[in-house]
């Protein structure tokens, strides 16, 4: 049995067996809301290495959409995007837009308003992921 199948039972001994056999009201939503913070975890873990595969894939697409036209882009800019592409991880994505707000005059506004955007797209796709676990 996985951990998530583990987590995902618990919860379910809690709201069918345990929950119901309790009379005092405060216990009882106490049984229910743990079953309620177990399922929601156990849901996480069963989603984890989904979601950490589509991470990465995001990412590799990020930095190889961003590499396509390095030319002009500022040093600090392209080794930010190489660092994207060495870590993968919210830190580096972070260090990449605060490089790229520092040299926005340099990459003008058209070019900076088009990373930023592709950024976001993939930063707001990884929310969506998180997102499924926590309905």
């Amino acid at each position: 049995m996985t951990n998530d199948e583990l987590l995902l039972r618990l919860a379910q001994t809690l709201k069918k067996v345990i929950g119901p056999a309790v009379s005092a009201e405060y216990p009882k939503t106490q049984a229910f809301m743990a079953a309620v913070v177990l399922e929601k975890v156990g849901r996480e873990l069963a989603a984890a290495r989904s979601h950490a595969a589509a991470n990465a894939a995001a990412v590799a697409a990020l930095v190889a959409a961003l590499g396509r036209d390095t030319g002009g882009v500022p040093l600090a800019v392209a080794s930010a995007i190489a660092a994207v592409g060495a870590k993968g991880d919210d830190a580096a994505l972070s260090q990449l837009v605060a490089a790229m707000y520092s040299a926005r005059a340099e990459l003008g506004a058209d070019r900076f308003n088009a990373m930023l955007g592709r950024i976001r797209l993939t930063l707001r796709a990884g929310i969506d992921r998180r997102m499924e676990y926590a309905a």
